[in-house]
């Protein structure tokens, strides 16, 4: 299985020009080359498809009558990519992040309302109130954009604050919880703000109970925001390590990362991804546009290795090519810890062991 990771696109009018004549051919030109050999089956963006609410696209000329950002996105980034490789428009999974709040729909008493109210021990209860978005209209637009662009999709269920996702490759069945830890944020903040970021870590249950019936070998979930920006930070870890969640991927900080939550009870990794386009003239190369790339090999239950993609915008040619600041030449298979890949953990489940040819067998 092949999974491309991308997150922080921040689409808006100054990077569009950037978009449309240069960046989308570069891509799918790069993608192109990684879709051959071994098709890829999803594409997942972590957040911040849009910059500051996505206010400048409905300004921008050829799109007079949008009134949801998000219809934009999906005609001038999802469509051309789906088309050009070949892959469904259901295999495109998002997740809101931070700049995908419209800030105009942030009310100053509500504001003061919450701040005053939430906490570690009330968050639960709020997002039970805001699964109608009572009060905090900020992450809609998305969500409606997200419920209408899977409509119809039995493998797809709706929720406020987190969705699911099922997924099935040649009988491995693979879910995904796709949260929404953006609901609390916000550019100014109050003095009653906590330092952290209020997230919610029932979202993360009841997303494993919403797959729970579907029998998954492999849950993965998809984040915005690193765990260590959560209030409940240990919570979330927690859960992570111990339940069946195997993978997280993220993104937000615009640079590169792996993350290996391991204890006696159990493990979980995480990968998070350049900004794939935000500021393509960004000159410190840390923060430069990029992507990754995660093979996965089910049999053996691991991530074979991670392609890390860096997007070249000072050169005439403008094209992708291997990461070689983030991993040697570009790809990570975890060899310094003396395996080939990052292995996968689930209680109860067993890696594969390999086949041994038969003249192993023969004295």
């Amino acid at each position: 299985m092949r999974i491309v990771h991308l997150s922080d696109i921040h689409l808006s009018k100054d990077n569009f020009d950037e978009l449309t004549y240069n960046y989308l051919d570069a891509l799918i030109r790069d993608l192109s080359t990684f879709n051959s050999p071994i098709p890829i089956d999803l594409i997942v963006i972590t957040g911040d498809l849009v910059d500051k609410g996505g206010h400048s696209l409905l300004g921008m000329k050829g799109f007079e009558g949008h009134t949801n950002p998000y219809h934009i996105f999906r005609k001038v980034f999802i469509e051309p990519v789906a088309e050009q490789l070949g892959i469904p428009l259901h295999r495109f999974l998002f997740v809101p992040g931070n700049h995908d709040v419209d800030e105009r729909e942030i009310r100053l008493y509500d504001e003061h309302m919450l701040c005053k109210d939430i906490n570690l021990q009330s968050v639960h209860g709020y997002l039970e109130t805001n699964s109608g978005f009572v009060n905090n209209l900020r992450i809609k637009k998305f969500k409606d954009f997200e419920k209408e662009y899977y409509h119809g999709n039995d493998d797809y269920k709706f929720g406020v604050n987190q969705s699911t996702f099922f997924f099935e490759r040649s009988g491995f069945k693979i879910g995904f919880i796709l949260v929404n830890d953006s609901w609390r944020c916000k550019s100014i903040k109050l003095k009653s703000d906590s330092e952290k970021l209020f997230f919610g870590a029932r979202q993360l249950n009841e997303g494993l109970q919403d797959l729970e019936g579907k029998g998954t070998d492999l849950n993965i979930c998809l984040f915005h925001h690193a765990v260590d920006d959560y209030a409940e930070e240990a919570a979330v870890k927690g859960i992570l390590q111990r339940k069946n969640i195997e993978l997280f991927l993220y993104g937000h900080f615009h640079n590169a990362q792996t993350n290996v939550y391991h204890t006696p009870y159990g493990s979980c990794l995480g990968f998070r991804t350049r900004a794939a386009l935000f500021k393509p003239e960004e000159l410190v190369s840390e923060y430069h546009c990029g992507y990754q790339i995660l093979d996965f090999d089910l049999d053996a239950y691991k991530v074979v290795q991670v392609h890390y993609r860096k997007y070249n915008y000072q050169e005439s040619g403008k094209n992708f090519n291997p990461d070689v600041e983030t991993a040697p030449n570009g790809v990570d298979k975890n060899a310094p810890n003396g395996s080939n890949g990052f292995i996968l953990n689930r209680e109860g489940r067993e890696p594969k062991a390999p086949e041994l040819p038969i003249e192993e067998f023969i004295s």
